[in-house]
């Protein structure tokens, strides 16, 4: 099997389970984009859509990946000090990512991007611990609020790096959901290697998606949602072992070393998978307690925290537990 589609299959800690039903029926179509799998499940009827969910995918893919020379994200990190014109998606994204930096007090920072780079965990299966120095020479260019952004031109502070890993596929989902709303699609689902959109409902029923447990690998909670996004970020399956310690893929923005705080997995429910997706990291890295804190005060938000101890729920996630 390939390394990459086996990754994308087991840092998924989420699968949706269907239920069985006359119509409308749904069918799956299956691609691989932004090193992960896109299911994407629509009825029968609106089939042809799937495509045009992938090649937005794979648009943002090509806009954002850090590692592709014709990117918007490598002509910024080329250019930093200066304006650089960037497609609409792409100072949008940045926006919003800067935004969740600001609402998590730089738990989620695009500008750590120097710091993944150095660890080189944006080339998966080539993980280094790097010098202690080295680390020390990037971390100061952490810094959200060096960004500058104006209509479609951003600047990066002088020598600074981002990625939009944490944000990017949740972005791309939900440019998705508003593609197949506007042709007129009300139900089916998008999971895009375990950041999923559950679009309306299945025969005026929820969907039902199960929450993995990081260590029996069986099902902890069963969750039903209509018409929301669950994003799950975990640390079990991608890490680095050095000297006899696990650190995780997930960075913490204000140390520049992967996250090693006991918390297995976080899977957060919301009604944006951008907003989603960079959440579930960046309550990852802040941890349950503070976690929760800010949970509490976004309406509308919710998450689910497994540690290596025990479990934090928010105080409406019993509205979604079967």
């Amino acid at each position: 099997m390939n390394k990459k589609i086996y990754v994308s299959l087991i840092f998924t800690f989420l699968f949706f389970i269907l239920s069985c039903t006359e119509r409308p029926r749904y069918s799956t179509h299956t691609y691989l984009v932004m090193g992960t799998l896109l299911n994407v499940t629509l009825p029968e009827d609106y089939n042809t859509y799937a495509d045009s969910v992938f090649k937005i995918f794979a648009l943002v893919d090509t806009l954002m990946n850090p590692l592709n020379p014709n990117s918007d994200v490598y002509r910024l990190n080329h250019n930093s000090g200066k304006g650089v014109k960037v497609h609409k998606w792409t100072a949008d994204c940045i926006r919003k990512a800067v935004e969740i930096a600001e609402l998590t007090h730089g738990a989620f920072d695009p500008t750590v991007g120097g710091i993944v780079h150095l660890w080189h965990f944006d080339e998966q299966g080539k993980y280094v611990f790097p010098d202690p120095d080295s680390v020390k020479k990037y971390i100061h260019l952490v810094d959200y609020r060096k960004i500058k952004i104006k209509g479609d031109t951003v600047w990066l502070g002088e020598g600074q790096s981002i990625t939009l890993a944490g944000i990017a596929k949740g972005y791309a989902v939900d440019l998705a959901v508003f593609f197949l709303k506007e042709h007129g699609v009300r139900s089916g689902i998008i999971d895009a290697g375990g950041d999923l959109f559950l679009l309306g409902d299945k025969n005026g029923k929820s969907w039902n998606v199960g929450v993995r447990d990081p260590v029996t690998k069986g099902v902890r909670e069963v969750i039903s949602v209509k018409d929301r996004s669950v994003c799950t970020s975990g640390s079990y399956e991608r890490f680095v072992e050095y000297k006899g310690k696990k650190y995780s893929h997930i960075f913490d923005p204000r140390t520049g070393y992967p996250v090693s705080n006991g918390v297995l997995s976080v899977t957060v429910i919301y009604n944006k998978a951008t907003y989603a997706d960079a959440l579930a990291t960046a309550l990852f890295v802040l941890g349950p307690k503070r976690a929760m804190e800010i949970v509490e005060n976004i309406k509308g938000l919710d998450a689910y925290i497994i540690t290596e101890k025990e479990i934090f729920k928010s105080s409406g996630i019993n509205r979604y537990v079967k």
